[in-house]
Protein backbone atom coordinates (compact mmCIF):
# COMPACT_ATOMS: atom_id res chain seq x y z
CA UNK A 1 0.00 0.00 0.00
CA UNK A 2 1.24 3.72 -0.92
CA UNK A 3 2.79 5.19 1.86
CA UNK A 4 0.23 8.65 3.01
CA UNK A 5 3.56 11.01 2.81
CA UNK A 6 4.11 9.78 -0.93
CA UNK A 7 -0.02 10.21 -1.98
CA UNK A 8 -0.15 13.66 -0.56
CA UNK A 9 3.52 14.40 -2.20
CA UNK A 10 2.18 13.52 -5.82
CA UNK A 11 -1.52 15.29 -4.96
CA UNK A 12 0.82 18.24 -3.95
CA UNK A 13 2.94 18.28 -7.47
CA UNK A 14 -0.63 17.61 -9.36
CA UNK A 15 -2.60 20.77 -7.87
CA UNK A 16 0.65 22.86 -8.37
CA UNK A 17 1.36 21.62 -11.88
CA UNK A 18 -2.59 22.09 -12.85
CA UNK A 19 -2.23 25.86 -11.13
CA UNK A 20 0.75 26.44 -13.49
CA UNK A 21 -0.67 25.21 -16.64
CA UNK A 22 -3.99 27.39 -16.32
CA UNK A 23 -2.09 30.16 -15.23
CA UNK A 24 0.44 29.64 -18.88
CA UNK A 25 -2.82 28.73 -20.68
CA UNK A 26 -4.75 32.22 -19.69
CA UNK A 27 -1.66 34.52 -20.46
CA UNK A 28 -1.61 32.54 -23.85
CA UNK A 29 -5.44 32.86 -24.07
CA UNK A 30 -5.09 36.89 -23.02
CA UNK A 31 -2.44 37.31 -26.07
CA UNK A 32 -4.27 34.64 -29.00
CA UNK A 33 -7.35 36.36 -27.96
CA UNK A 34 -6.24 39.95 -28.57
CA UNK A 35 -4.73 38.68 -31.86
CA UNK A 36 -8.05 37.27 -32.63
CA UNK A 37 -10.07 40.39 -32.29
CA UNK A 38 -7.35 42.78 -34.16
CA UNK A 39 -7.75 39.63 -37.21
CA UNK A 40 -11.89 40.16 -36.92
CA UNK A 41 -11.66 43.73 -37.31
CA UNK A 42 -8.17 44.74 -39.51
CA UNK A 43 -8.96 41.56 -41.93
CA UNK A 44 -12.50 39.82 -41.54
CA UNK A 45 -13.87 43.00 -41.59
CA UNK A 46 -12.62 44.79 -45.00
CA UNK A 47 -13.43 41.50 -46.48
CA UNK A 48 -16.82 41.41 -45.17
CA UNK A 49 -17.78 44.44 -46.29
CA UNK A 50 -16.58 44.18 -49.60
CA UNK A 51 -18.54 40.63 -50.33
CA UNK A 52 -21.68 42.23 -48.77
CA UNK A 53 -21.13 45.21 -51.48
CA UNK A 54 -21.13 42.46 -54.23
CA UNK A 55 -24.08 40.62 -53.00
CA UNK A 56 -26.49 43.92 -53.06
CA UNK A 57 -25.27 44.45 -56.01
CA UNK A 58 -26.29 41.09 -57.17
CA UNK A 59 -29.84 41.42 -55.50
CA UNK A 60 -29.11 39.42 -52.05
CA UNK A 61 -29.87 41.76 -49.33
CA UNK A 62 -27.39 41.16 -46.54
CA UNK A 63 -25.85 43.53 -44.08
CA UNK A 64 -23.03 43.64 -42.02
CA UNK A 65 -22.25 43.95 -38.21
CA UNK A 66 -19.73 43.64 -35.81
CA UNK A 67 -20.24 42.91 -32.04
CA UNK A 68 -17.23 42.69 -30.11
CA UNK A 69 -14.75 40.21 -31.32
CA UNK A 70 -16.65 38.80 -34.01
CA UNK A 71 -18.35 39.25 -38.02
CA UNK A 72 -21.94 38.96 -38.56
CA UNK A 73 -23.48 38.86 -42.07
CA UNK A 74 -27.46 38.86 -42.20
CA UNK A 75 -29.65 38.31 -44.51
CA UNK A 76 -32.43 41.38 -44.40
CA UNK A 77 -34.98 38.93 -45.60
CA UNK A 78 -34.89 36.24 -42.71
CA UNK A 79 -32.61 36.82 -39.68
CA UNK A 80 -32.06 33.19 -38.99
CA UNK A 81 -30.14 33.74 -42.07
CA UNK A 82 -26.70 34.26 -40.63
CA UNK A 83 -22.63 33.88 -41.16
CA UNK A 84 -20.42 34.39 -38.36
CA UNK A 85 -17.12 34.52 -37.74
CA UNK A 86 -16.27 34.96 -33.99
CA UNK A 87 -12.84 34.91 -31.47
CA UNK A 88 -13.23 31.98 -28.85
CA UNK A 89 -11.32 32.54 -26.24
CA UNK A 90 -12.28 28.93 -24.52
CA UNK A 91 -10.09 27.16 -26.80
CA UNK A 92 -6.97 26.40 -26.13
CA UNK A 93 -6.07 27.27 -28.68
CA UNK A 94 -7.62 30.15 -28.91
CA UNK A 95 -9.60 29.73 -32.44
CA UNK A 96 -12.12 31.67 -34.65
CA UNK A 97 -15.20 29.98 -35.07
CA UNK A 98 -17.42 30.23 -37.67
CA UNK A 99 -20.98 29.27 -37.34
CA UNK A 100 -23.88 29.51 -40.41
CA UNK A 101 -27.09 29.14 -39.93
CA UNK A 102 -30.13 29.14 -42.38
CA UNK A 103 -33.70 28.94 -42.34
CA UNK A 104 -35.79 26.42 -44.54
CA UNK A 105 -39.52 26.97 -43.78
CA UNK A 106 -39.53 26.31 -40.00
CA UNK A 107 -36.23 24.39 -39.77
CA UNK A 108 -33.38 26.14 -39.05
CA UNK A 109 -29.81 24.50 -39.85
CA UNK A 110 -26.59 25.41 -37.94
CA UNK A 111 -23.04 24.85 -38.62
CA UNK A 112 -20.38 25.40 -36.51
CA UNK A 113 -16.56 24.58 -37.16
CA UNK A 114 -13.04 26.55 -36.96
CA UNK A 115 -12.18 29.13 -39.16
CA UNK A 116 -8.82 27.24 -40.54
CA UNK A 117 -8.57 24.03 -38.71
CA UNK A 118 -5.08 23.39 -37.53
CA UNK A 119 -4.09 27.35 -38.20
CA UNK A 120 -3.03 29.59 -35.61
CA UNK A 121 -4.86 32.84 -34.69
CA UNK A 122 -2.01 35.11 -36.03
CA UNK A 123 -1.32 32.75 -39.50
CA UNK A 124 -4.90 33.53 -40.51
CA UNK A 125 -5.05 35.98 -43.76
CA UNK A 126 -7.92 37.22 -45.88
CA UNK A 127 -7.96 34.37 -48.49
CA UNK A 128 -8.77 31.97 -45.43
CA UNK A 129 -12.05 34.79 -44.57
CA UNK A 130 -12.74 34.89 -48.84
CA UNK A 131 -12.56 31.08 -48.76
CA UNK A 132 -15.06 30.65 -45.75
CA UNK A 133 -17.85 33.19 -46.65
CA UNK A 134 -18.03 32.10 -50.42
CA UNK A 135 -18.62 28.69 -48.99
CA UNK A 136 -20.90 29.59 -46.61
CA UNK A 137 -22.57 31.57 -49.02
CA UNK A 138 -23.72 28.81 -51.25
CA UNK A 139 -26.93 27.82 -49.79
CA UNK A 140 -27.98 31.75 -49.28
CA UNK A 141 -27.97 32.40 -53.05
CA UNK A 142 -28.89 28.76 -54.26
CA UNK A 143 -32.59 29.12 -55.79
Amino acid sequence: MTEVAEVRQRVLATIERARREASERRARSDVAEAQGRRFIEDTATPVGRQVVSVLKVEGFQFRLSTPAGSLRLVSATNHDDCIELAVDATQDPVTIMTLVSHARGKRVSTTERPLADGVDVDQLTDEHVLSFLLEALTVFVER
